[in-house]
């Protein structure tokens, strides 16, 4: 697991989701995720803030580049 990782068990899901279905749209992924999208722009302000980007993509391509999404588990994949 790398050390550095700095998304919590539901930025985590989060990014996961957005890498899974190609998107950032927060309606989309609040209907997958299910959860509203309020809750959803929420948390990706706080992974931009976390990750010091401006916009979505750039922080699911540093997620993508350090391998942060392979790192967790979320015990959802059985």
């Amino acid at each position: 697991m790398n050390i550095n990782n700095p998304l919590t068990p539901a930025l985590y899901k989060l990014m996961l989701a957005c890498q899974i279905l190609k998107t950032t749209d927060a309606k989309i992924l609040a209907s997958h995720l299910n959860r509203s999208p309020t809750t959803i722009r929420t948390e990706f302000q706080r992974i931009l803030t976390l990750m010091d980007v401006h916009c979505r993509y750039a922080a699911l391509k540093i997620a993508e580049d350090e391998g942060w999404l392979h790192a967790q588990k979320t015990g959802e994949d059985t």
